[in-house]
């Protein structure tokens, strides 16, 4: 198959075959240009810092397991104040990558179940930058909220959700 023509904000490719029988540990930290790129991507104001610690290991002929932690700082937009908001990310990691002429995520010869943790071998090769962005971007906080804000008009929120649009025109109508 041919490669993608898309170089990922974050690559760091590993050959397979250079995966030792009791697998190989890596630490990956996101470079300056890389942060800022993987920042651009998400929508965030700043990526601080950008590090993962991971264990690469060949399960079965074709197979492989990725797993580990990784810690980020990032500055996000609050989306009730606007302001920068700075948080912490934090999350595990735990992919099966299997390669692309048996990568069917329906088939018996997976490991594990889940479709959404498997990644496709490509030519040999897996990308653990791509695998590490991919489940950053899962874990930031799509709503990043600051601390202490309570909701502007609670009652009305609150009665809003369990009135309907229409049964309100009905009332408004009523009213009349």
């Amino acid at each position: 198959m041919k490669k993608p023509d898309i170089v990922p904000e974050f690559s760091r490719p590993l050959t397979i075959d250079r995966i030792p029988d009791d697998g190989l540990d890596r630490t990956l930290t996101a470079k300056e240009d890389e942060r800022q790129r993987l920042a651009d991507r998400f929508g965030l104001l700043s990526l601080d810092s950008l590090t993962a610690a991971l264990h690469v290991q060949v399960v079965q002929r074709g197979q492989v397991e990725v797993s580990g932690h990784l810690t980020a700082e990032v500055v996000q937009q609050c989306v009730v104040t606007l302001e920068p908001l700075s948080s912490r990310v934090e999350c595990d990691i735990d992919v099966q990558c299997m390669n692309e002429p048996d990568f069917n995520p329906g088939s018996s010869n997976l490991i594990t179940p889940d479709e959404e943790d498997v990644e496709p071998i490509i030519d040999g090769v897996i990308n653990l930058g791509e695998i590490v962005a991919q489940h950053f971007g899962a874990a930031l906080d799509p709503y990043p909220r600051k601390p202490g804000l309570s909701p502007v008009n609670a009652e009305y929120s609150t009665n809003a959700m369990n009135i309907s649009p229409l049964a309100k025109l009905v009332e408004l109508k009523a009213k009349k």
